[in-house]
């Protein structure tokens, strides 16, 4: 299948507090299944839109990083995002097909988590952290009830600052794992199976909506020389086992976990990668690439097998290894035809 157009605006796991067997590490992935039924998973968006920033940063910090960016474009370049991937005319319309519920849940008791990513001196921008935040609260999503968080790199070093302003003042922030009831053991299925330290109120089914938010770096060769969405959940998940031989294996893993793909709706429910400003390399450094792009679709493999082929690889001159490995080992053959649909926002 080739999407691309413009769109102008587009069996049994560990047991802990009550987790039901579906929900402690059986294999949530099986071939052919829908993150949303309305949404294909193959679909990926892109916008690619100069204006979101009024330059570059004059240092890294995370307040460099953050004052060029136009958080007003930002929402607008989203919306469009949003419209294009679920192919509705309404942006409202948009983030509900986007966003689910439990059945018989209301949207004051739903409990949200963005995943962000802390390594380094990237991270992913406050605006498109708080543009999620803002279309959950209109959902009915409480503030206290949407929690930020990488369990590995501390995201209340970098997000705390911003609450009450760019993010909602009463948003959680988590410090580590904390806000998420710390870390447990659960398993993770084929192709590196195994009961390792995952983020509880992951693990356990209590987060109803998970939203992955990477950024575009470069790693190590031997898992694809990229971090996007997949290895961002290095921090969901304990990240030392892909250094001790997991590797690939370990992240396609948990990617495949309940504690991703798990829950009724899947509780994985948009993958966004940040590339206003990228790396080549990774993960440590500062960016060196300046490109004013964000990627969305709701299938993480799908998400970084395009960011890499359409984004990393021309436009960035990077090489990867492994990037056929991000779909085939989600059951895809037929995927070699893929582009991302290019989402326009008029200035």
């Amino acid at each position: 299948r080739n999407f691309i157009k413009t769109v102008t605006a587009g069996t049994a796991g560990l047991m802990v507090s009550g987790i039901s067997s579906e929900e402690a590490g059986v294999p949530a992935w099986t071939p052919n299944k829908k993150i949303n039924p309305n949404i294909d998973n193959l679909k990926v968006v892109c916008c690619h839109d100069p204006s979101m920033i009024t330059g570059s940063p004059k240092n890294w910090h995370m307040e460099g990083q953050n004052s060029p960016v136009i958080a007003k474009r930002v929402y607008a370049d989203m919306d469009a995002m949003a419209k294009s991937l679920t192919s509705k005319e309404r942006v409202e319309e948009a983030w509900k097909m986007i966003f689910r519920k439990p059945t018989g849940k209301e949207w004051k008791n739903v409990k949200a988590a963005l995943k962000v990513n802390c390594i380094s001196e990237n991270h992913p921008r406050i605006a498109v952290v708080a543009k999620i935040c803002i279309e959950l609260n209109k959902l009915g999503v409480p503030s206290p009830n949407i929690i930020i968080y990488d369990s590995d790199d501390d995201a209340s070093i970098h997000y705390t600052a911003f609450l009450g302003r760019g993010l909602p003042k009463d948003v959680t922030v988590s410090k580590m794992s904390q806000s998420l009831g710390g870390m447990v053991k659960t398993e993770v299925p084929d192709p590196h199976p195994g009961r390792f330290k995952c983020t509880k109120a992951l693990a356990t089914g209590e987060i109803d909506i998970l939203v992955n938010i990477a950024v575009n770096k470069g790693h190590m060769a031997s898992f694809g020389k990229t971090t996007l969405t997949m290895k961002n959940h290095a921090g969901t998940f304990d990240p030392q086992p892909i250094h001790r031989a997991g590797g690939l294996d370990y992240i396609i893993a948990f990617n495949k976990s309940s504690a991703i793909l798990g829950g009724s709706p899947v509780r994985q429910q948009l993958c966004i990668v940040d590339s206003i400003w990228a790396m080549t390399r990774g993960p440590f450094g500062k960016p060196n690439k300046q490109l004013c792009r964000l990627v969305m679709g709701t299938f993480s493999p799908a998400v970084d097998y395009l960011t890499a082929k359409k984004i990393r690889e021309p436009l960035m001159g990077v090489t990867h290894k492994y990037l056929d490995r991000f779909l085939k080992d989600f059951g895809y053959s037929d995927f070699n035809s893929l582009d991302l649909v290019n989402v326009m926002v008029p200035v």
